[in-house]
């Protein structure tokens, strides 16, 4: 038999994590009903097909072939060039020897790259327990002779793996669960045991869970977001596009600088962000604008009002949005849809409108604060220049207002309406790594963006 080898698993998200898949193995894909079992591997047979392995699935199942094939056609990506021979499921639990020679024959026959049985847990069904492990021996010793990869999908709670002898016999396992929080159901995969990887790797690996979504596309997993392994930060300092405002961050921000702006609505953060946006297209820097409430096409125009021609630059290929109802994002796809943008663009710019809006997301503030601190980690570690706003309770003055996101980030701008005197304030409550002014300043919303007083108020 050769060596270990690594292999794709056909699963967007999935070769990120794990850096693929050991073949030989045999891997155990374990969860209750309707969790995407049997579309993750379907959608992992169809890619290895695609790409010349030769690929079986053995089906144990009370649907007849051609009701199978009108499930498997309304799948995006079902690529249906792989074999599949189904297997009576009631004959399955009465006579299992039967079924275990069956299953003999057609690998022999076939003798495919990737096999997936699925499910394998009726296989034995009718035994008592020493028989049933010792009917699993035999099914591992068949597959051992072969060198491929073998998916076995279980139909197992969380809880009855320790006792599962097909748990003791696979070499990896991933649980698949569906967790409901609010109105939402979140899908999320864990790797209980994988062999053949690195120790420290598989250690982070399965300690860890990972959000997943399946859609007529496919099955998809999110790798959690990371900084970039190798971090040089670049600390020339860029401008904010406000008039007035890089002199109170002693020459700009840091190029690689997380800038949080907060206020109570209507002080102007939207047009604050679009403002720094396109300070950086004038430079020829790329820019990505990250939006909950408005469409971009509200962005446009209200820049247009502005002055600012956004359009011209969405033409050039220097501006992008990302735009995303909050109820009904996964936070693993949304992070990661912002990393393929700005790794596609080369991106300098982020510009993230309104985290209060992902609360609707992730109700849990623990989780809310791990998302953000793991997006202006990557952030940093890319050197791109990023401001997100954030709306706040009324205060009497600019400062002491409460921001539970202020710790996350490098810098913190504080906006502020006065209504004794009518008029706007801000002030600089953090900067970390520069000097800043601690001064309270004056400034105005006008036809074309916001400007600053030069004098210091208090």
């Amino acid at each position: 038999m050769d060596g270990l080898k690594s292999i794709s698993c056909g699963i967007k998200g999935l070769d990120e994590i794990l850096g693929g898949m050991m073949s030989p193995s045999t891997i155990l894909v374990a969860g209750t009903a309707g969790v995407g079992k049997t579309i993750m591997s379907l959608q992992m047979l169809s890619n290895a097909s695609k790409k010349g392995e030769k690929a079986l699935y053995i089906p144990i199942t009370t649907e007849s072939t051609e009701k199978l094939k009108m499930y498997n056609s309304t799948l995006d990506f079902f690529d249906n060039s792989f074999e599949v021979h189904p297997m009576n499921r009631q004959l399955a639990e009465k006579d299992p020897l039967t079924t275990l020679i069956e299953i003999g024959n057609i690998i022999e026959s076939v003798k495919p790259d990737r096999l997936v049985i699925d499910p394998v847990t009726p296989l034995g069904f009718g035994f008592i327990e020493q028989e049933k492990r010792r009917f699993f021996y035999t099914l591992d010793s068949m597959l051992q002779e072969r060198n491929m990869l073998t998916f076995l999908v279980g139909e197992l709670l969380k809880t009855e793996l320790h006792n599962s002898v097909v748990s003791h016999l696979s070499d990896g396992i991933i649980y698949l669960t569906r967790e409901d929080s609010n109105s939402k159901a979140d899908h999320r995969m864990e790797f209980i045991k994988m062999r053949g990887l690195d120790p420290g790797i598989r250690s982070e690996i399965t300690s860890r869970k990972y959000l997943y979504n399946i859609n007529s596309t496919g099955f998809a997993v999110y790798p959690h977001l990371k900084p970039e392994k190798k971090i040089t930060l670049d600390d020339t300092r860029v401008g904010t596009g406000i008039p007035g405002l890089d002199g109170m961050f002693d020459g700009g921000l840091l190029k690689y600088n997380s800038l949080l702006v907060a206020g109570t609505p209507g002080t102007g953060k939207k047009i604050f962000g679009l403002q720094f946006i396109m300070q950086g297209l004038k430079n020829n820097e790329a820019g990505i604008v990250v939006t909950f409430e408005d469409t971009p096409h509200q962005m446009i125009l209200d820049a247009k009002r502005m002055g600012w021609d956004l359009e011209r630059y969405i033409d050039d290929g220097l501006l992008f949005f990302i735009c995303n109802n909050p109820s009904e994002i996964y936070p693993g796809e949304h992070a990661a849809n912002i990393k393929e943008n700005i790794e596609t663009n080369n991106i300098n710019r982020v510009f993230f409108d309104g985290t209060n809006h992902l609360e609707l997301s992730m109700p849990d503030n623990l989780e809310l604060r791990g998302y953000l601190y793991s997006m202006t980690n990557y952030l940093k570690s890319r050197n791109i220049t990023s401001l997100f706003t954030t709306d706040t309770a009324p205060s009497e003055c600019p400062g002491n207002e409460k921001i539970d996101a202020a710790s996350i980030m490098d810098s913190v701008l504080v906006l502020h309406n006065s209504r004794a005197r009518d008029r706007r304030y801000m002030c600089v409550t953090k900067s970390r790594g520069t000097k800043h002014k601690r001064s309270i300043k004056e400034y105005a919303i006008t036809e074309n963006g916001i400007k600053l007083r030069t004098d210091t108020l208090i």
